[in-house]
């Protein structure tokens, strides 16, 4: 593998909303140990290349729902700022870094399972805020030649703790953040956004 491709993807205002604008880059890998967070840290640099510029009709819907999390409730740290978020989506803007990029990522593994890699507050945001589809909010997608990326390279973002996890096990655990170091490996417990999303109870 000698690249991978970043696809930033905006939601466009249409008459039945279900159109993007996807900007792909190809990133060529400075070497085979550079990992996806590595991917994205060479896209942000590279950004100001010229890169291609589509608008594209989304034929496939995926739920929000469905995507994989990589927290449980206890790994949410702030509610206020999701509550914060929600305002600002609801007045009319997305929610951007200040270089105007989204700052939920994706990847999708070989089985066509969407994991949200970053960005869990922003997403949850999003959905409190009515939207229910991926095409409708800015995101980040990472990705091989092949379309995905494999198990293997998912284990990088349990950070210190992947080197107990064989490839597929993943799929059983998410990251704490905020716990102690002994603590932040946990069995998962919500399955999807949608679980996730339900077990907030603050709104």
């Amino acid at each position: 593998m000698n690249y991978r491709f970043v696809k930033l993807i905006y939601p466009v205002k249409s008459k039945d909303g279900n159109l993007t604008r996807i900007s792909s880059l190809k990133v060529h890998l400075k070497n085979k140990s550079n990992s996806i967070y590595d991917t994205v840290d060479q896209f942000e640099n590279e950004i100001g290349l010229k890169i291609k510029k589509t608008i594209v009709e989304v034929k496939k819907l995926v739920l929000l729902r469905e995507i994989i999390n990589l927290h449980n409730i206890n790994g949410i740290k702030s509610m206020d700022q999701i509550r914060t978020m929600v305002k600002q989506i609801e007045s009319g803007k997305e929610i951007l870094s200040s270089r105007g990029l989204p700052n939920i990522k994706f990847v999708k593994t070989k089985y066509s399972e969407w994991v949200l890699f970053d960005g869990h507050h922003s997403l949850l945001s999003y959905m409190i805020a009515g939207r229910s589809y991926l095409h409708e909010i800015p995101h980040f997608i990472v990705e091989n030649e092949n379309g995905y990326v494999n198990d293997k390279e998912i284990l990088i973002f349990f950070g210190i703790h992947s080197k107990i996890l064989n490839d597929s096990d993943w799929r059983k655990y998410v990251i704490n953040w905020q716990a102690p170091k002994e603590g932040q490996l946990c069995k998962r417990e919500q399955k999807n956004m949608g679980e996730l999303f339900n077990s907030i109870s603050v709104f």
